[in-house]
């Protein structure tokens, strides 16, 4: 059988984005039990604490797991997060213009 992963990078990349898509699960779980919450009565109660510092956690790994894919392709954090927002600016102002009356996220 032939291997996937050859070098020592391809295996940080591997593990790093595969650990990125769990902890995008765990958030997706996370939101999935904080839109339940209005059914149960407890919008902002201790049940949602609880989700959101869930969430939270799950976002802080996200985020280290991205710092270490940006490092391994030898990219700026910094200046990958302000790429980011530049770009979800741009996505904006051309959304808005296709479809003025429509809402932006």
């Amino acid at each position: 059988m032939a291997k996937l992963i050859f070098t020592e990078r391809d295996e940080k990349l591997a593990l790093h984005y595969f650990m990125l898509t769990r902890q995008v699960t765990g958030l997706t779980d996370s939101f999935l039990h904080i839109f339940r919450l209005h059914s149960r009565g407890d919008e902002t109660g201790n049940l949602f604490k609880g989700y959101k510092a869930y969430a939270q956690t799950e976002l802080g790994d996200a985020i280290h797991h991205i710092k270490e894919i940006c490092e391994t392709l030898g990219l700026d954090f910094k200046e990958t997060e302000i790429m980011g927002d530049a770009r979800y600016e741009e996505k904006q102002e051309e959304f808005l213009k296709r479809h003025p009356n429509d809402h932006w996220i």
